[in-house]
């Protein structure tokens, strides 16, 4: 240990030394977190988007292409070959919410409290007379609890004949489901009010199915693939079976391609950093070849050397990792908090992005670097191994 510190002296004797190498480990440590946020924001997306969704659709989501239809026993029997969690039918129809002046079209669901939150994770209580609202169409419409909302919507059975019909609900409650369209146009209200609105009696329209603990982040898509398909053979060729994803699917698959191509592409950036890491070997080499010289002279030999080398890119290469993991917190932070970074909702889907690493991104992120500044401490190693004492000797006398 004493032995590196004394060489490091050495090296970093001088004012240029010293700012080079600060140059240096600032350069790697911007260009890894620069990969590390490209990782995090992309995976963040893919869970935010796939969390949102959940909230709102559960796993599998069941319509039949006739309209509303009663859960009968053998339906329910068919359902259960998948041992769902939790099946949550549901009254979905469309309708405009008005406040003043302004309307917007809006997703009326017509939900049961315990058996839709067991479907998706969303609590939700929802009582007769109330409407629970997202929050940017609360925030688009002014809206707050104990506010009131009128709902304009169709009477109608399922043959389509339909009358408008206005009622006026009490706000109870403002939900975020993360996704800006949903947030924007889901109400909820109390399943039997609905039904008897609109006349259906026990009809649905609906059936919201949770095959998968409603707060646990998805691993994989295969699981519910593969319910949907035994569904898909067990039910009517009238019913439609989705998952929760169908709508957003495009996105998902984007984000996959995208992260690996990025993720190629910024090595680049890693690659630029290499360079100044081997331009600062290559000028500590020639800046202090004659103190480089005596200390062989004296019996400092090549191997001990080679380790200072290797032991200080090990260094450069932890301390930039640290960094770019600082840097990637104040990036998430910043997502959160800075306003000039907040994302349009209505073209980035999700109302907020953030930052989310795993295991994985950082093994891979911080296993390339350490690959690429391995190379560079190879050059240093060359550099040493091509330069013998009689070589150093020669140009001290020729000095």
């Amino acid at each position: 240990m004493k032995s590196y510190l004394s060489i490091l002296k050495i090296v970093l004797h001088g004012r240029s030394a010293g700012k080079i190498l600060l140059a240096t480990i600032l350069s790697f440590t911007f260009s890894i977190a620069v990969i590390l946020c490209t990782f995090g924001l992309m995976d963040g997306f893919d869970h935010l988007l796939k969390s949102g969704l959940r909230h709102s659709s559960g796993d599998i989501l069941i319509t039949n292409r006739r309209g509303f239809f009663n859960l009968s026993e053998n339906i329910q029997t068919k359902l259960s070959t998948v041992r769902p969690l939790a099946v949550a039918p549901v009254i979905q129809t469309e309708a405009f919410a008005l406040r003043g002046d302004v309307s917007k079209g809006v997703l009326v669901r017509g939900i049961e409290k315990n058996n839709f939150s067991n479907a998706t994770g969303l609590v939700l209580n929802v009582e007769p007379g109330d409407i629970v609202i997202g929050n940017e169409l609360a925030n688009q419409l002014r809206l707050k609890i104990g506010d009131p909302l009128a709902l304009t919507f169709s009477k109608g059975n399922e043959s389509g004949e339909s009358l408008p019909m206005i009622q006026l609900f009490n706000v109870s409650g403002i939900v975020k489901h993360g996704i800006y369209q949903k947030d924007l146009r889901f109400v909820y209200l109390n399943r039997a009010e609905l039904a008897e609105l609109m006349g259906l009696g026990n009809k649905i329209n609906l059936v919201i199915l949770a095959t998968e603990p409603a707060n646990k982040p998805l691993e994989s898509l295969e699981p519910i693939k593969a319910q949907q398909r035994i569904l898909k053979s067990q039910l009517e060729s009238d019913f439609i079976v989705r998952p929760f994803w169908n709508e957003y699917d495009f996105l998902i698959e984007a984000v996959k391609v995208e992260k690996f191509s990025i993720s190629l592409i910024l090595q680049l950036i890693v690659v630029v950093a290499v360079f100044n890491i081997i331009a600062f070997v290559i000028y500590i080499m020639e800046k202090k070849a004659q103190d480089f010289f005596f200390l062989r002279a004296v019996g400092l030999s090549l191997t001990s050397l080679n380790r200072f080398w290797f032991i200080s890119v090990i260094i450069i290469w932890s301390v930039s990792c640290a960094g770019a993991h600082l840097l990637s917190k104040l990036f998430n932070w910043s997502l959160q908090n800075v306003s000039f970074l907040q994302i349009p909702g209505e073209i980035y889907v999700l109302s907020s992005l953030n930052v989310k690493l795993d295991a994985i991104a950082y093994v891979t992120v911080y296993g390339v670097s350490l690959l690429w500044i391995l190379l560079a401490a190879f050059v240093g190693y060359l550099k040493l191994k091509k330069k013998p004492i009689i070589q150093g000797l020669r140009q001290e006398f020729s000095a």
